[in-house]
């Protein structure tokens, strides 16, 4: 895997400039998905101007890294920067976007899925993140996993899964399929799911197990193992 060097080809915003971290604050790496389809010199001159994240721009592409249709992984700041990529996680996440617009919850427009040549870079880059840190598979996580249902779609979210290998043991499926109606009742009385008691792990679901988590500083990935479960059952 080859990784170009654009942070100082691709234009900055004249007067901004990010704030910086210590790298052994790292903690994550976050996948994104571009949501459209234009380059990532196209992105970063978007971002270096008034956007969606802040009207005075932003001094950069937002995110670490950036991987092109054909697999080229580009590098755009530096890992010590602090990046506007992931509300809350900025100081310690790795961001790296997928260009594309793919499909995923709530946002059901774009192609199916990353190219093949993406994933294959996508494993590279990761890979190398996780040896320069010493990073495990669960340290990969998706913007859903941060309150962006549909980033980075349905495809690279199957991929972040496998990895993050949250439900391998056939065991585990099962109990919790039959926990599950159980969950949403907890979840129901604590107030951070309004959907049916229906037994069926769907994004209403998913969503409202991340809120839980995050409120109660545990993982938010969505699956109710067994610390989730202890907290649900001793917050009252």
């Amino acid at each position: 895997m080859k990784i170009t060097n654009k942070i100082n080809l691709l234009p900055w915003h004249p007067e901004l400039h990010w704030s910086e971290r210590k790298l052994t604050s790292i903690n994550k790496i976050i996948i994104h998905q571009e949501l459209g389809e234009a380059s990532i010199e196209s992105v970063n001159q978007y971002h270096i101007q008034a956007n969606h994240i802040s009207k005075e721009g932003c001094p950069h592409f937002c995110y670490h890294y950036g991987i092109r249709k054909d697999g080229e992984v580009v590098q755009a700041n530096e890992l010590a920067h602090i990046c506007w990529h992931t509300k809350g996680e900025n100081r310690v996440g790795i961001g790296i976007m997928l260009c594309g617009n793919f499909k995923g919850p709530d946002y059901n427009l774009g192609s199916d899925s990353p190219t093949e040549e993406q994933f294959t870079a996508l494993e590279g880059l990761t890979t190398h993140l996780k040896y320069a840190f010493g990073f495990g598979d669960q340290h990969i996580f998706g913007h859903y996993h941060f309150g962006k249902p549909a980033c980075p779609g349905y495809a690279a979210e199957k991929w972040i899964e496998s990895k993050r290998n949250n439900l391998k043991d056939i065991s585990v499926i099962d109990k919790i399929k039959k926990t599950i109606p159980e969950i949403q009742s907890r979840l129901k009385i604590l107030g951070y799911y309004n959907g049916e008691i229906d037994g069926i792990m769907g994004i209403k679901t998913q969503s409202a197990i991340r809120e839980f988590q995050k409120a109660h500083r545990l993982v938010p990935d969505g699956i109710p193992g067994t610390a989730t479960w202890i907290k649900l059952i001793a917050v009252k």
